[in-house]
């Protein structure tokens, strides 16, 4: 009898076990690829409306899309600009976390500050789980994490010089140095809101408004050879070659290093072209996402639009492009 009732309560355990299982996978639990090399994340920005404060219906339908991803992604990087902003700012972000909760809860999406969340405190207060204060007196704004074997690096760039150009400013510029000398990781990933070197929609008023400035700026990550830059505020994807043929201002730039533009998860399309100079992919009007497979020193990036076609596909190596 006793034998029979460990049988039982084994069998019991077993279909337990499965039961669970069985669960996660519906809900898309353990299909995440991650190792100490090995892992997935996907990149997605400017999921804002025309007036309204998010562009649900498209937001919606790239994270279903990503939902479908197998293996699916460890963390999503948001790369600004979520809600429209203004006056309605915190309710707004509120709203944004609502939506995005519905398909992974909120301590897996990292987004970087954009020009329409310009109120650190309440961007703050909307993502609790983020790092706090790592560059003293700029909150949740200014923020790196390390995973697997690549860190991963967020600037603020909502601040202005004296003439009302965007710029990363000293606090910024110092606390980044630091980060990009810490030993030890194969990848470096760095996100910032408005791009250093803009296609057109906000050409020479992006950080080209101030060029030694930017240029001082993508010397130090140039220096660090860091694996790709992620950016927004142009809405629109482009993927462009930034190397010597932007040498500038007595600066001199050795590696090839992709700037991403991943702007058009909802608002509205930017077609304005004004400098094509090394542009490799794009500028492509759609809305879309990206996923990024880390595997060792590589790293796999592939781009798709709202209904899954692939925009684009390459290889980064060592932060060298491949």
């Amino acid at each position: 009898m006793k034998w029979i009732e460990s049988k039982k309560k084994w069998i019991g355990l077993s279909c337990g076990v499965i039961l669970l299982l069985a669960c996660a996978q519906w809900m898309g639990i353990g299909k995440t690829r991650a190792s100490a090399n090995s892992f997935r994340f996907v990149v997605m920005g400017d999921t804002r409306g025309n007036s309204d404060s998010v562009n649900e219906k498209t937001l919606r339908s790239l994270l279903k899309n990503v939902k479908k991803l197998d293996p699916q992604p460890s963390f999503l990087l948001i790369t600004g600009d979520m809600v429209q902003g203004g006056s309605d700012l915190d309710k707004e972000l509120d709203e944004w976390k609502d939506i995005v909760d519905d398909y992974y809860p909120l301590s897996m999406y990292y987004p970087a500050m954009g020009n329409h969340e310009d109120d650190p405190e309440a961007f703050g207060k909307a993502f609790p789980h983020l790092p706090n204060e790592q560059v003293p007196g700029y909150g949740r704004t200014a923020y790196s994490f390390d995973y697997g074997n690549a860190r991963f690096i967020t600037l603020n760039t909502d601040h202005e010089d004296q003439d009302g150009n965007y710029v990363i400013d000293q606090p910024q510029s110092t606390w980044l140095k630091q980060q990009l000398s810490a030993p030890g990781k194969d990848h470096t990933f760095v996100m910032f809101h408005v791009p250093a070197y803009p296609v057109g929609g906000h050409y020479g008023r992006s950080l080209d408004g101030n060029k030694p400035e930017r240029d001082a700026f993508w010397h130090t990550l140039d220096a660090a050879n860091v694996t790709a830059v992620f950016v927004g505020h142009e809405h629109n994807y482009n993927r462009r070659l930034i190397n010597s043929d932007f040498d500038a201002n007595g600066y001199h730039f050795t590696h090839d290093i992709y700037q991403l533009t991943l702007g058009a998860a909802g608002s509205p399309y930017s077609k304005v072209v004004e400098d094509k100079k090394n542009v490799v992919k794009g500028p492509k009007v759609t809305s879309h996402y990206m996923t990024v497979d880390v595997d060792g020193k590589k790293a796999v990036c592939n781009v798709y639009d709202k209904d899954d076609n692939l925009l684009d596909s390459f290889t980064v190596e060592k932060g060298a492009v491949g």
